[in-house]
């Protein structure tokens, strides 16, 4: 971090998500009460920045204009840009996805053409590691670079989620690939957590947008309460273009 008088320059060392929130709060917050009033955060590091980043840094660059004072992001990839743009939107203005047609019923008798299930390590600080996991298991399959961040991006909400409610204990991440789709799941043994199709989550300053996000950026969401034990199961399907 640099500063000259009421400037300062952030560079966050990796991803900006619910690991490394805290952090960088207690930074931004630090500078304001300091008398910062220009803070720049410096993306050349940030390959993702989840729903809990986002809002982190919405509610303070929100905090900065109160003072008269600005908060920006310089060097932020494309994936980086776009990804704001998209859930800039969400904020600014009331998105309602257009009709999509129903995804065709799998066969019961079609196989995927791979599986791959993972344990996923409790401590937030592994969330980054899975999230570049799933993009790396998206690579062999037809999709755009754009598809595939998206994808990913709505993998680490679902695994974020499980680490808000359960810390990572006990979930496991599973993911098929088909013909036409890609099936991700993500199971944890947390409370239990269910919301319809229709239904909005409720939303705070800093919580409430991962769901949104997920429903903008993959072409199925299911949430609900596992049936075999305590916990939840979300799904998420992308179809192949």
């Amino acid at each position: 971090m640099r500063e000259w008088n009421d400037i300062a320059v952030l560079a966050p060392p990796g991803d900006i998500d619910i690991a490394s929130t805290p952090v960088l709060r207690d930074e931004v917050d630090a500078l304001i009460d300091g008398g910062a009033r220009r803070i720049i955060v410096n993306c050349e590091h940030v390959g993702f920045i989840d729903s809990t980043g986002l809002a982190f840094l919405l509610s303070r660059a929100r905090r900065l204009m109160n003072v008269e004072g600005l908060l920006s992001l310089v060097n932020a990839s494309a994936a980086v840009a776009r990804f704001l743009q998209i859930a800039r939107l969400i904020d600014v203005l009331h998105v309602t996805g257009a009709d999509r047609p129903p995804i065709p019923a799998l066969s019961p008798t079609e196989l995927p053409r791979w599986s791959k299930s993972i344990s996923v390590q409790a401590g937030v600080e592994h969330l980054g590691f899975y999230r570049h996991r799933v993009v790396e298991l998206l690579e062999g399959l037809p999709m755009s670079n754009d598809a595939r961040y998206d994808t990913a991006l709505a993998a680490s909400e679902a695994l974020g989620n499980a680490y808000d409610h359960a810390c990572g204990t006990g979930c496991v991440l599973n993911m098929r690939a088909y013909r036409d789709r890609v099936v991700i799941e993500v199971v944890d043994c947390g409370c239990g957590f269910e919301l319809a199709a229709d239904e909005t989550p409720a939303e705070s300053e800093e919580r409430g947008r991962g769901i949104k996000l997920m429903r903008l950026l993959v072409d199925s969401v299911e949430i609900h309460r596992r049936r075999d034990t305590q916990g939840t199961l979300t799904r998420l399907v992308k179809l192949l273009k």
